[in-house]
């Protein structure tokens, strides 16, 4: 036993000195702060001092009352949803100042949730998302997968869990759709979020691959999103875009038994702009994997070049994927950097460590 355990120790700091390492110099440049910029988070939604503006109960539409919510208007509206699980796409898009509120004990209490996944067949003139059309497409797309879109700034989602389940039941034992295979169609988004000043609190963002979608509106919009105190569980890229995004004080889990027994998967997905010095900040968290990973099996991360073919990546000009890892907790399933999707190698991305722990 005292000879596995010494394996498994070497396996992992074999992983360590494989993964770049930022000096305390270069660390001080990645914080929350430096990352918000000017911006200073609003309060988080209150309910005690006035009732919502709406109350959404079980059995009644969330989408519903985010259509009632008008497009401009310089107060927060407030939406608060009753425990319960609430199925169907949603989409809240060009909002004014918004903020979804669940169950502050208990985020698992309410579910927003819906099943499609990018290889589901669909009509030319069919929508794939009420947000995202995807109209002479005959699947669902990545894109048009997900649970819920967000194309607003000033969003607010608290104390609440949007899930994609259409992987759920190949997991436990089941059959996995037949658009689905190692190779493709397999992608199930969440949560998507296009917009700047974007907050979330005490949320369970649940998938498998690609269950976390963050975007910009355009290559030079803002798009700031922080979240804390939350879970976000997936697979393959799990988190991924091209936001300026901060995960603070949450949790990220790997989930297992979706692919091959042993496989964990990847974490992190940047698709930063070129030059832009802000992409992923992951800060004072936990990176953990479910029962069943091998040591070192997922990667912490890997450049998303998108729309890049192999070998015809160009500096200044393809997305440039960063992210930065510090302060936080890793589990033993965490291996290497892995190389881009266009496969740069990991040492000719921006992926970096600072300050981590891993047992």
């Amino acid at each position: 036993m005292r000879f596995v355990a010494l394996v498994l120790a070497g396996a992992v700091l074999t992983a360590q000195a494989q993964r770049p390492q930022l000096s305390a110099e270069q660390a001080a440049a990645h914080t929350t702060a430096a990352y918000l910029g000017d911006w200073t988070p609003a309060p988080l939604a209150d309910l005690s001092p006035a009732a919502p503006d709406f109350i959404v109960r079980p059995g009644e539409s969330v989408q519903a009352a985010i259509d009632k919510v008008p497009a401009e208007g310089s107060r927060r509206w407030i939406i608060q949803i009753q425990p319960g699980t609430y199925r169907g796409p949603l989409c809240i898009k060009d909002k004014a100042p918004l903020a979804l509120v669940g169950a502050p004990l208990d985020a698992a209490a309410v579910v927003l949730v819906d099943n499609r996944f990018s290889g589901k067949a669909k009509g030319e003139n069919e929508p794939a998302h009420p947000c995202w059309p995807e109209l002479g497409k005959t699947t669902i797309g990545t894109s048009g997968s997900t649970s819920m879109l967000v194309q607003s700034n000033d969003v607010q989602l608290l104390h609440l869990t949007v899930a994609n389940d259409a992987m759920d039941a190949g997991r436990h034992g089941g059959a996995f759709p037949a658009e689905v295979g190692e190779n493709g169609g397999a992608q199930a988004v969440a949560l998507t979020l296009t917009g700047d000043r974007i907050q979330l609190e005490n949320v369970r963002l649940l998938g498998h691959q690609d269950t976390l979608y963050v975007k910009r509106a355009k290559p030079d919009a803002p798009a700031r999103q922080l979240i804390r105190h939350s879970l976000i569980a997936g697979d393959v890229d799990f988190i991924f875009g091209a936001a300026t995004l901060v995960i603070e004080q949450s949790t990220i889990l790997t989930r297992a038994n979706r692919r091959k027994p042993g496989q964990g998967g990847i974490v992190l997905a940047p698709s930063t702009p070129p030059g832009l010095k802000q992409g992923f900040l992951v800060t004072h968290s936990r990176i953990v994997g479910e029962p069943g990973i091998n040591p070192g099996a997922t990667a912490l991360g890997r450049a998303w070049d998108a729309g890049v073919k192999a070998g015809t990546w160009t500096a200044g000009v393809s997305p440039d994927g960063m992210a930065v890892v510090r302060d936080s907790d890793l589990g033993a399933h965490v291996g290497p950097w892995s190389a881009s999707t266009s496969r740069r190698p990991p040492d000719a991305s921006r992926l970096t460590e600072f300050n981590n722990r891993q047992p």
